[in-house]
C-alpha cells in the first residue's frame, strides 16, 4: 500500500510539472520602432549609429552616434551643401604626379536644437542608436 500511494505521488508530480508551461519572457533585445521611422508621434527626428571606436570606449562611440544623428537632422533641416573638386595629373618621362584639389561650402538657412529621446545599445552587435528629436 505504501509503495502505491509514493508511486502515485510521484505520477501526480510528474504530470503537473510537465502540464505547467513556462513564464513569457520579455523580449529586450528586439529593435525599437525609432531605428527605422525616426519621424513618428508628431517628432522630427533622426537616428545615429556607432559601432566600437578604435579606442573601445562607450563615451565615444557614443559621441559618434551622436553627431552622426546631428548630421542627419542638419540635412533635414535645408543645409545645402556645395563641393567641387579637381584633379590634375601630369606626366613626364614615365613619371607622373597627381594633384587634388577639394573645396566645400556649406550654408544654414536655420539653427537645429535637439534632444536626444531615446538610447538602445544592440545587445548582438554592439552598436549604439541614438535618437534624435528636434525640440
Amino acid at each position: 500500500m505504501r509503495g502505491f500511494l509514493t508511486s502515485l505521488i510521484l505520477v501526480l508530480l510528474v504530470i503537473t510539472g510537465c502540464n505547467s508551461q513556462p513564464e513569457a519572457k520579455k523580449n529586450n533585445n528586439s529593435e525599437p520602432s525609432w531605428v527605422m521611422n525616426p519621424n513618428q508621434d508628431g517628432k522630427n527626428g533622426a537616428v545615429g549609429v556607432a559601432g566600437r571606436t578604435y579606442d573601445q570606449k562607450p563615451s565615444s562611440q557614443r559621441k559618434l552616434a551622436i553627431t552622426r544623428a546631428l548630421d542627419e537632422l542638419t540635412l533635414q533641416q535645408g543645409v545645402k551643401v556645395r563641393m567641387s573638386m579637381n584633379k590634375e595629373e601630369v606626366v613626364n618621362n614615365d613619371r607622373s604626379n597627381t594633384h587634388f584639389d577639394q573645396q566645400s561650402s556649406y550654408k544654414a538657412s536655420s539653427t537645429v536644437t535637439a534632444h536626444i529621446e531615446e538610447v538602445w545599445k544592440n545587445p548582438l552587435s554592439g552598436d549604439i542608436y541614438i535618437w534624435m528629436v528636434i525640440e
